[in-house]
């Protein structure tokens, strides 16, 4: 149940991703928006992720106990994403609307964004160690496949019938989740309705923190452990090799490889449905089969190798086998580097403030990516492209010695002891159970 309801969650976010990231971009093109007007929209549709770091202090400061840590934000977060997807099949604003497009893309998108932390932080609290590999796999497999498909199916509903359709059949869809969501509980004894009988665990009752100091005197002391800056630094460049090929590979291949616009959009969107299908599929088991850390080094050797040969074959670029294979390369890598290092990330946090912590992990996760791209645009300019993967390998490199020296935690914190270190058991009160 653990597993399906982190499948489920995760495959609803990212259908509205699908929608306002690729279904309505594709649809304003088609009917004449310039290019300024369809990046309104996507940034419109991007800037409520950049708030996460901020929603994860949120979360862990305010919560309805009784109801679970992070059940009640999923409910609303979801219900949220309903709401303004049927507020934007009333109002349907045509092409040339792009202020009200973009405002709609902000809301819908700002509970997308509220309900990936709760879901992250939900993942965190209550998934035993031997899932978590597991549930690595489940979390990005299932956003991918979402986006995957609501991409496709909501393309087309939008082709033949006009946004409308594809607005209402989202919020069918996620509605079906809210419903899954209300009707389940996070921990034994738990309200199912505000009104319902049940109260507050008591292992989120003595970790929760009711004040906004110790919720960031906690998170100083989390994020500034020795091992967890190493971690931060590794998230931090984690996605370069994301970055670069989303700033050169298009022209790459157009260009020197002589490929149509098509003929590279359908070899990515391959690529990341197969990526997202191994990572649900295998991805996760094979994780948690060989441990995290391992795999985290396996996946960094490999980026380096795949980099440094491909930089080295930069007289065969204009070969489709060899783009074809590497663009797959890439792909596959970005998954499994997540899926490798989401369990290590979970590892390292406090309970106490897992939203906050987890978040700032992802975050650090996204410096990457305008890394890679800054590092592909600079060595293009200089005329000396191949020198970018030269760098990527090197860098992955550093990261492969770093994992092979450091040793991260093998399993999650003790819950127990960080609770009784921080907040003592008084006699006579209940003890935290665990799940």
């Amino acid at each position: 149940m653990r597993l399906l309801t982190v499948f489920l969650f995760y495959f609803t976010q990212g259908i509205p991703v699908g929608l306002f990231f690729y279904a309505i971009p594709a649809w304003l093109a088609a009917n004449g928006a310039s290019t300024a007007a369809v990046a309104g929209v996507v940034s419109a549709s991007i800037l409520p992720w950049t708030l996460k770091f901020f929603l994860g202090f949120i979360m862990d400061r305010y919560t309805y106990l009784p109801m679970g840590r992070r059940r009640i934000w999923i409910i609303g977060a979801q219900s949220t994403i309903v709401v303004m997807l049927i507020l934007a099949a009333i109002l349907s604003p045509g092409a040339k609307e792009i202020w009200l497009l973009s405002m709609l893309a902000f809301l819908v998108n700002s509970g997308t964004a509220f309900q990936d932390v709760s879901i992250d932080s939900l993942t965190v609290d209550i998934m035993p160690e031997d899932e978590r590999g597991k549930a690595a796999g489940i979390m990005f497999g299932g956003q991918v496949l979402g986006i995957s498909v609501f991409t496709f199916f909501g393309g087309q509903l939008i082709a033949s019938y006009g946004p409308m359709a594809g607005y209402l059949t989202a919020a069918v869809f996620v509605a079906s989740v809210v419903v899954f969501g209300v009707f389940i509980y996070e921990r034994e004894g738990e309200r199912r309705f505000p009104w319902s009988d049940g109260d507050a665990h008591p292992r989120n009752v003595h970790i929760q923190i009711k004040a906004w100091k110790p919720l960031l005197n906690n998170s100083w002391k989390a994020m500034l452990a020795p091992i967890s800056l190493v971690a931060l630094a590794i998230f931090c460049v984690r996605t370069m090799p994301s970055g670069i090929a989303e700033a050169y590979h298009p022209g790459l291949a157009t260009n020197l490889g002589g490929w149509t616009q098509t003929s590279y959009t359908n070899t990515i969107s391959a690529a990341q449905f197969a990526s997202g299908i191994f990572a649900l599929a295998l991805g996760g088991r094979a994780v948690a089969k060989i441990g995290a850390q391992r795999a985290a080094l396996i996946m960094c050797v490999l980026v380096s190798v795949c980099a440094f040969s491909f930089g080295f074959a930069h007289n065969h670029w204009s070969n489709v086998s060899l783009l074809t294979a590497y663009f797959w390369q890439i792909e596959f890598f970005a998954t499994m580097l997540i899926v490798a290092f989401i369990p290590i990330a979970m590892r390292l946090c406090n309970p106490r403030v897992a939203a906050t912590q987890f978040t700032l992990y992802m975050a650090a996760s996204n410096v990457g990516r305008p890394l890679g791209s800054s590092i592909a645009a600079t060595t293009d300019n200089m005329g000396v492209p191949y020198l970018m993967y030269f760098i990527l390998a090197s860098v992955f490199v550093v990261l492969s010695i770093v994992l092979w020296f450091v040793r991260f935690p093998t399993k999650a914190p003790d819950v127990v002891q960080i609770i009784e270190e921080n907040d003592p058991i008084v006699d006579g009160e209940p003890a935290p159970k665990i799940n």
